[in-house]
């Protein structure tokens, strides 16, 4: 039974996020909001990427006098690397700008709440939120969390044969997870949330969340082109809050969501 409310939930929220970007292109609000966030987080993510890539490459050098079974094995693990850059590079992006420029994302989802619910957008927008230093500290764990799991997806990659597919599998899995949750900080910091409510809030929602970042994850991994989508996709973020999170109990988790 678990395993298939799990299931549901996951294709719940797989369904918010394919719908909350039909939604986003649809409305002219919307796409005159995202603007402004799409081209900072394409500054940022294409910055990452090529740190990130240049770093992978130089971590891991093939000389001329490398052994060819140990240039196959750093070829492996370059390509792993990369891997696991272009897939951590959106939600790393969204964690910078939302924590230096956090009044952008929370415009693209009220944005998108009022075309869904605006009875609901007007009550979130009225909410204080999370005072300043509680919502940067939130961001800033949540920043400092996804890093360190980051690096062991990585390790465990390195791993030969079962590594090789669980850390892909793993740092997919974290960066879906991540990237809901990096989306809907508008909306966690609305409900007036600190850090440890939030993760709360995500576990209870875990299924469900990685069911809508997902799709997201790998549509925005693609380079140049993945970050034009971060404005829709955060305007997506407001279908899986109407749609999938406020209509389960499980949504009061943690101080969650009061109608």
């Amino acid at each position: 039974m678990a395993h298939s409310s799990s299931r549901q939930r996951f294709m719940a929220g797989l369904g918010a996020a394919l719908g909350g970007l039909r939604l986003s292109t649809r409305s002219p609000e919307l796409r005159r909001t995202y603007l402004q966030l799409a081209l900072v987080l394409l500054v940022t993510m294409t910055a990452i990427d090529a740190g990130g890539i240049w770093t992978i490459l130089h971590l891991l050098p093939i000389d001329d006098d490398t052994s060819w079974w140990m240039a196959i094995a750093l070829w492996v693990a370059r390509g792993l690397g990369i891997v696991a850059v272009l897939l951590a590079a959106p939600l790393l992006s969204l964690l910078l700008v939302n924590l230096l420029l956090p009044f952008l994302g929370e415009r693209v989802f009220l944005a998108a709440m009022r075309v869904l619910d605006p009875a609901r957008a007007e009550q979130l927008a009225g909410s204080p939120g999370l005072p300043l230093s509680a919502s940067v500290a939130a961001a800033v764990l949540r920043l400092l969390m996804f890093l360190g799991l980051t690096l062991l997806a990585f390790l465990l990659s390195l791993i030969p044969v079962v590594g090789q597919v669980l850390g892909p599998v793993l740092q997919g899995y974290l960066s879906a997870r991540g990237l809901a949750w990096e989306l809907l900080d508008p909306y966690l910091d609305k409900l007036g949330l600190p850090f440890d409510q939030q993760r709360a809030f995500v576990d209870a929602h875990r299924s469900a969340l990685v069911g809508f970042g997902a799709p997201l994850t790998l549509l925005m991994a693609v380079p140049l082109v993945g970050p034009l989508l971060f404005g829709l996709a955060q305007g997506a973020a407001a279908k899986l809050v109407v749609e999938v999170l406020e209509v389960t109990p499980t949504s009061a988790v943690g101080g969650g969501p009061q109608r």
